[in-house]
């Protein structure tokens, strides 16, 4: 509750410092929608409304690569990490396709609807053959079957959206959000694991978090005459625990940024953000089983911070059969990341968005 605080806090006088300095023209407008920029970067979602009546639907996809291990802050050995665990993460990819319709229901409120398929993939390597063999009972058979490759995909959890914007002034909006998330992803999905070749897989490469979540969001979008700038605020607060006992941390984010049309149809952007996920709490007791073994399924190697760094490109179509569509791009490398325990570094995160206009 004490991170949930402070991140509100920054969110909101991030708000109204950019708030502060935006020059005003009583007797002009100079917001357009009709601009590059005129949508926040493609890694934030709930920063915009549509008029009554109108309808949008979007397609996103995101890419988080993943390579070497860290505790805390400091980067760790496979060697090292084999005097504790059997398996140790190489490299990771996480990847998501989203379908995003929005509805117009007033000029103000709009309604809108994530559906998402994921791709989860990770590569390991298992301790040396000759200290393996070393263990008791154990085998060059036994060793031959460790696993190297984790796969998991299928449908994602499924979130709806409430937004309304509360502040529609002439050059900046104020978007209030809350969602629901819904726990259409698995938590059960199977592969090759430390205790079996058909096993419930570590709790990252599940598909779904199994819990109801509150999705509130809080974005600023202020522009002038060739800048515009912002803010967001998000969170994903789970609701109790899931079927197999267990309840991925609650997550929370702050991201400012600035974003300048170059001409009519083009925009540049650079967004920072704070990122903090919470410990995991409780365990599903069949994952538990190789938790000794692999540290992707121990629950105390879950949570922790991370602060990005992103730089985007927003596409706006003015004219001809395309006009009013958008592809916004942004790419991003972490600049800071504290984990809870022994986890994956994040290396870079790319997202695309591809949105259609009726």
């Amino acid at each position: 509750m004490k991170n949930f605080n402070v991140l509100l806090l920054v969110a909101l006088l991030q708000t109204l410092v950019v708030y502060s300095t935006e020059r005003r023209d009583s007797t002009k407008c100079s917001f357009s929608c009709c601009r590059p920029d005129a949508f926040a970067p493609a890694g934030v979602m709930t920063d915009h409304v549509h008029d009554k009546g109108d309808f949008s639907i979007a397609y996103s996809y995101m890419d988080m690569a993943m390579q070497g291990n860290q505790i805390g802050t400091k980067a760790v050995s496979d060697a090292t990490i084999f005097n504790t665990y059997m398996m140790v993460t190489n490299r990771m990819n996480m990847q998501m396709h989203m379908l995003m319709p929005m509805y117009g229901v007033t000029d103000r409120f709009t309604l809108m609807a994530m559906l998402s398929y994921n791709v989860n993939n990770m590569s390991m390597h298992m301790v040396p053959m000759q200290s393996m063999m070393n263990m008791p009972g154990m085998t060059m058979a036994d060793y031959n079957n460790m696993p190297t490759t984790m796969k998991s995909s299928g449908l994602g959890d499924t979130k709806i959206y409430a937004l309304y914007n509360v502040l529609p002034a002439c050059n900046s909006r104020l978007v209030a959000g809350m969602g629901l998330s819904l726990p259409t992803g698995s938590i059960n999905a199977k592969g090759a694991t430390m205790q079996s070749t058909n096993d419930v897989l570590p709790y990252s490469m599940q598909l779904g978090t199994g819990t109801y979540n509150l999705l509130p969001s809080l974005v600023y979008v202020g522009q002038g005459i060739h800048l515009s700038w912002g803010a967001a605020f998000n969170a994903n607060i789970k609701l109790g625990t899931n079927a197999n006992n267990y309840c991925l941390g609650n997550e929370y984010s702050v991201s400012p940024w600035l974003a300048y049309q170059f001409v009519r149809w083009i925009s540049v952007s650079a967004r920072a953000e704070y990122y903090n996920t919470g410990k995991l709490y409780g365990y599903d007791a069949t994952i538990n089983q190789s938790s000794q073994n692999d540290a992707t399924a121990n629950t105390a190697n879950y949570g922790g911070q991370r602060g990005n760094g992103y730089v985007g490109v927003n596409l706006y179509a003015p004219a001809n059969i395309l006009k009013g569509s958008r592809l916004l791009l942004e790419y991003g490398m972490p600049f800071y990341q504290n984990t809870i325990g022994l986890q994956s570094t994040v290396k870079s995160t790319f997202t695309a968005r591809l949105q259609f206009n009726f």
